[in-house]
């Protein structure tokens, strides 16, 4: 009973949505021309709406695609040095959150940079966090996930390793006795053999 009056109601909203389309058709054009929900590029691209003093890149988005194509082309042992010379600012933990984007970062300094990026993100402006979302953090997350579901993977292998080891050698401890209980029994039987006349 329930199912079909759901499925009376899906099939009311249904229509009275396809008329209301119908007898609004001329707005669909008006429709395509509305501004995007999500943010766009503009020519003036800038990290952060207001100057801040530690960032001398903050309008240059050449600078930061540059730091992030040397990045990728950098050893991690490289880039974990230029990790330890970054400080807390907000160039820094932008150049952090680059220089951890390459696939070979650890999962924990991944991580860091990428909750340290979080703190700033609600900081820049529309348009650089839609394009770090895009670009960069979407990825990023997913290859933490991935990484996260390995590590996970990988105890729960290594546990079952351990458990399998403990039974084989439970296995073998029982076939040890069973071998000796076996032995005495043979024994008494020969023993009871030689005992009847």
């Amino acid at each position: 009973m329930k199912k079909s009056g759901l499925i009376v109601a899906a099939l009311l909203l249904t229509g009275c949505q396809h008329f209301s389309r119908q007898g609004d058709s001329t707005t669909e054009p008006e429709r395509a021309t509305d501004s995007p929900r999500f943010a766009t590029v503009e020519r003036h691209f800038c990290l952060f709406d207001e100057q801040i003093e530690d960032m001398a890149y903050n309008c240059d988005p050449r600078y930061w695609l540059n730091r992030w194509i040397a990045a990728a082309n950098t050893p991690w042992s490289k880039r974990k040095q230029q990790l330890a010379t970054l400080d807390a600012s907000k160039m820094g933990i932008l150049h952090a959150y680059i220089l951890a984007l390459p696939n070979d970062t650890p999962y924990q300094i991944r991580l860091r940079t990428q909750l340290a990026f979080n703190d700033i993100a609600p900081k820049l402006t529309p348009s650089a966090q839609e394009v770090i979302n895009v670009i960069a953090r979407a990825q990023n997350n997913q290859v933490m996930e991935l990484e996260s579901a390995l590590v996970v993977l990988e105890q729960e292998n290594t546990s079952r390793g351990e458990k399998l080891k403990t039974l084989q050698q439970d296995a073998a401890n029982l076939r040890t006795k069973l071998e000796e209980l076996l032995r005495i029994e043979a024994t008494l039987m020969d023993k009871n053999r030689s005992t009847q006349p």
